[in-house]
């Protein structure tokens, strides 16, 4: 077994599992159980933070088993944890807040909200995209509508935070090299110039009948490697590319912890309080 070297990031669920979205392919239904008070989770929080810190970790994401935002409070909590452990040096150039972006299309929930998450440390709202058509967006997250996403964006810029997109990988949405390539496109042009994507799967990183073919993800990865130039590559696969002076990212959903690699991908904070090195719990328990 390796010793660690690097702990990259640590994303944290959030909330009480409520979501106001309803997609058929979910893949934070199975936590929701897991989604209630527990004594536990701000210490491990904490730690978790911290630890990363240590080994050289860069990045936070508050993610939920339903939608964060439809729990501000304890979003605002977890935002509480990380400035106390910034403000004693593990900071984090990267915090992002990742949601479906329903209500951050309402200015006035914006302006209550988006200004006390970045004084304690949010620097990016990262937009769960299906399809940057509005009609299909809504019609993946079982909805009759789907704000514009340009008025999303400019709420969100309105105070001062940044924007991205995680660009989802899904069998009969965005699906091949065609299909993402012109997405890429009507998202930059909508204002989004940071854009990371990845296969829709099952929670242990099995495929599933949403996720896209294999000739379709070699397609995509093909589009990146013709018309944008690579920045560098991730150790657990993927990697970043400069595409017209926007940032496009592509990886896998999950990554299962390896022992014998001397680096950690993520440290995942449950909403029971179980910290572990990766969102498959088995094997890679680190604290409860």
């Amino acid at each position: 077994m390796a010793c660690i070297e690097k702990i990259y990031s640590v994303s944290a669920l959030v909330g009480d599992g409520r979501c106001n979205a309803n997609c058929g392919f979910c893949a934070g239904k199975y936590l929701r159980p897991q989604a209630k008070p527990n004594p536990n989770y701000e210490k491990n929080l904490e730690a978790a933070i911290k630890l990363s810190a240590r080994y050289g970790g860069w990045s936070l994401s508050l993610t939920s088993s339903g939608e964060p935002t439809c729990d501000p409070a304890s979003l605002t909590r977890a935002l509480d944890i990380y400035k106390k452990c910034a403000d004693q040096g593990a900071y984090f150039p990267n915090v992002n807040l990742f949601t479906n972006g329903i209500l951050l299309g309402d200015e006035e929930f914006c302006k209550q909200y988006l200004p006390g998450w970045k004084e304690r440390g949010l620097t990016n709202v990262a937009l769960s995209i299906h399809h940057p058509d509005e009609k299909m967006q809504a019609e993946a997250y079982g909805l009759q509508s789907y704000p514009q996403f340009e008025k999303i964006v400019a709420n969100v810029r309105e105070q001062e935070l940044g924007v991205r997109a995680t660009l989802l990988l899904r069998k009969d949405g965005i699906d091949d090299s065609s299909s993402y390539g012109s997405a890429i496109e009507d998202l930059v042009e909508k204002g989004i110039d940071n854009i990371t994507s990845w296969p829709i799967g099952n929670p242990d990183g099995t495929r599933n009948e949403f996720t896209p073919s294999r000739l379709g993800l070699f397609g995509i990865r093909r589009w990146l490697h013709k018309n944008a130039k690579l920045c560098h590559g991730h150790e657990w696969g993927g990697g970043v590319y400069d595409y017209k002076g926007n940032i496009l990212r592509i990886t896998d959903y999950v990554t299962k912890h390896d022992p014998k690699k001397d680096f950690v991908r993520q440290l995942v904070v449950f909403q029971d309080g179980t910290v572990a090195y990766s969102w498959i719990k088995e094997g890679a328990l680190c604290m409860k």
